[in-house]
């Protein structure tokens, strides 16, 4: 019994002594001396492996509570500028399970935290490339397969916390004024509110160009709250279910009232499914898209694909951010398309637009190249078909805070349909096509010269009743083309109203008239020009004939009232034959006589058929006799 209990009092002293060394490590470990010594040596360490300033104001470790707090980090770039500051830092972690190389993490806290990160050019060195490069991981040594390799620690993050955390680099700076990420495993919860701004110190790009939308990346100012779910238990996979998504610029105007969407990362492809949409008003629904993100290193480009977009559009959702005009635009457009692009391109098919009434429907195709260079970016559209019908037109029209002119005959054209494409290349829009009315059809070409502020086209039909659509009566069908040049300069304009008034579009027409009718006696051959200083539209017709030249002069002040037109005295004038007339005279008569030799001859084969047609017919006399 002794020696039992003598080996009972010598374990109970061992248990005894190794409580009072645990006990007083944890009292070391908790006091501020042995903590300050801490702080010392891993400062200097951290200071001769970066090789710059680096300080903490102070630590709390608490070895029972499993708890480390960090106080006033500070850690300046080779330049001595301030490249990190944290207010305060905190892990709670659980090492109950760390003999099975597991680590929990239950919470991790950082608040106060400021990063200036600089990078001036493409080609310098940013100023936080040292840290990278400090802790970069080195190449690891052939292991020995002879040893059982070591099982890595896993960890298990709990939640994390993060408040008051500001981060610029160069002109973008990013407030994460709170987020919360919580769950167990690889599942997590998330939201986060935080704001994003740029400010490149120029001015806007749309600065004194009213004209032009405020989106410019140099300038932006948005704030976003959003929640997800996190699914990062599988390996090389990351799933993101976005609940709720609201974003708004304040200086282009751009509102996500709310963005929800399943995202799925695996490897370089990014996959999204069921994406909604919704602005003030526009709602847009993206079935799937992927994407495939680049790699330098296995030189993969970037590129993507969508399945069909539908919803409803209403353009002054974008106005202010792409374009002021569209302002009062409260149009519902329905729209449906798929998308597809690369870094250089995008890609618009199936692309359908119109009203739910069916009054408006357009069906086109269209790219968009040139995507890296301002100077050659192009958009090409091709309307395979466009149909408006009577009152959509107008209405359509009014959206735009424009002046409204010649709507009455815009009016008279009835049903309109279009098939054609346009292009627009910078300070250049071309369109061109055929538009068919109910009172004829017309081919056209017509470009916007915004270098010089022109619209500058030609036109050409082979029947439009032009009376109906000009509301003069005593105008039949005609055919004709014309060349216009129309200014639509405002500061020019702009003079000229002060000076002269009046509605009229300024600019130029010449015309030539091919076959008309006029109170029931046609003419041919016409032609006319027209200029009009914006006040009053003059203009003279003339036809011309061999040996003279018929022609008079007129005027009018408003495109509603041409029944007012006034037309001048006619004038005749007789003149000698041109060569180029003579010329053509001679040619029309060798046509006209080789047309009657051809009709002579033609009768003359006629008359030898038949004649050998009858001879064929009549009863051979020989064979008769024969008989």
């Amino acid at each position: 019994m002794k020696p039992l209990r003598l080996a009972f009092k010598l374990l109970a002293a061992f248990l005894l002594l190794v409580v009072l060394l645990v006990g007083a490590g944890v009292v070391l470990v908790n006091t501020k001396a042995f903590q300050q010594r801490v702080l010392r040596q891993t400062t200097q360490m951290l200071s001769e492996r970066l090789q710059t300033q680096v300080s903490i104001d102070s630590v709390d470790i608490r070895f029972m509570a499993q708890q480390l707090r960090l106080y006033g980090l500070h850690v300046a770039d080779q330049q001595q500028r301030p490249l990190l500051t944290v207010r305060q830092a905190g892990v709670d972690v659980d090492i109950s399970e760390l003999l099975g190389n597991k680590v929990s993490i239950k919470d991790v806290e950082l608040s106060g935290a400021r990063a200036l990160l600089l990078k001036p050019s493409k080609d310098s060195v940013s100023n936080f490339q040292f840290i990278i490069d400090a802790f970069k991981k080195q190449p690891k040594a052939k292991r020995d397969t002879t040893v059982a390799p070591r099982k890595r620690i896993q960890f298990d993050i709990h939640s994390v916390r993060l408040n008051d955390i500001q981060v610029t680099y160069n002109q973008l700076s990013l407030q994460l004024a709170q987020a919360l990420i919580k769950g167990r495993k690889g599942k997590y919860q998330a939201q986060a509110q935080l704001q994003l701004a740029t400010d490149n110190h120029k001015p806007r790009k749309n600065a004194g160009k009213p004209k032009r939308g405020f989106f410019d990346v140099g300038h932006l100012d948005v704030t976003c709250h959003f929640k997800a779910a996190i699914d990062a238990s599988e390996r090389d996979t990351l799933r993101f279910n976005l609940s709720e998504l609201q974003a708004r610029d304040s200086i282009t105007g751009i509102d996500i009232r709310n963005l929800q969407a399943q995202v799925r990362l695996a490897g370089k492809k990014l996959l999204l499914n069921n994406v909604q949409v919704q602005q003030k008003h526009t709602q847009l629904h993206i079935a799937h898209a992927a994407m495939q993100l680049p790699s330098k290193r296995d030189s993969i480009p970037l590129s993507f694909s969508t399945g069909p977009i539908a919803g409803t559009v209403y353009l002054q959702d974008i106005s202010r951010a792409f374009a002021p005009v569209l302002s009062k635009f409260a149009l519902p457009l329905q729209l449906s398309c798929t998308m597809s692009g690369s870094q250089d391109v995008l890609s618009f098919r199936q692309v359908k637009v119109g009203t739910a009434d069916k009054r408006l429907a357009i069906a086109a195709t269209g790219d968009i190249t040139n995507l890296k260079s301002k100077e050659k970016l192009t958009v090409l559209f091709h309307v395979n078909r466009m149909t408006a019908k009577s009152g959509i037109k107008e209405r359509i029209i009014s959206q735009f805070p424009v002046k409204r002119l010649m709507m009455a005959q815009l009016h008279n054209l009835g049903n309109i349909s279009y098939v054609g494409s346009f292009r627009v290349i910078r300070k250049e829009e071309r369109f061109w096509g055929t538009l068919g009315t109910a009172v004829g059809s017309l081919k056209f070409l017509f470009w916007l010269d915004e270098r010089n502020k022109y619209v500058v086209g030609n036109a050409s039909t082979q029947k439009l009743h032009f009376g109906k659509v000009m509301g003069m009566k005593d105008v039949g069908p005609l055919a004709a083309k014309a060349d216009f040049k129309i200014d639509i300069s405002k500061p020019r304009t702009a003079v000229m109203r002060r000076k002269l008034g009046g509605k009229l579009p300024i600019g130029a027409v010449n015309a030539t008239i091919h076959d008309c009718s006029y109170k029931g006696v046609h003419v041919r051959n016409i032609d006319v020009t027209v200029n009009s200083n914006g006040a009053e539209a003059t203009g003279d017709v003339i036809q011309r004939g061999n040996w003279r030249d018929i022609s008079c002069s007129f005027s009018f002040t408003d495109t509603n009232q041409m029944h007012k037109l006034k037309v001048n005295r006619g004038r005749m004038k007789f003149h000698k034959m041109s060569d180029e007339a003579k010329q053509a005279k001679r040619e029309r008569k060798e046509a006209r006589k080789a047309e009657r030799q051809a009709k002579r001859d033609a009768k003359k084969a006629e008359k030898a058929a038949k004649k050998e047609t009858k001879k064929a017919e009549k009863p051979n006399k020989k064979s008769f006799l024969f008989f």
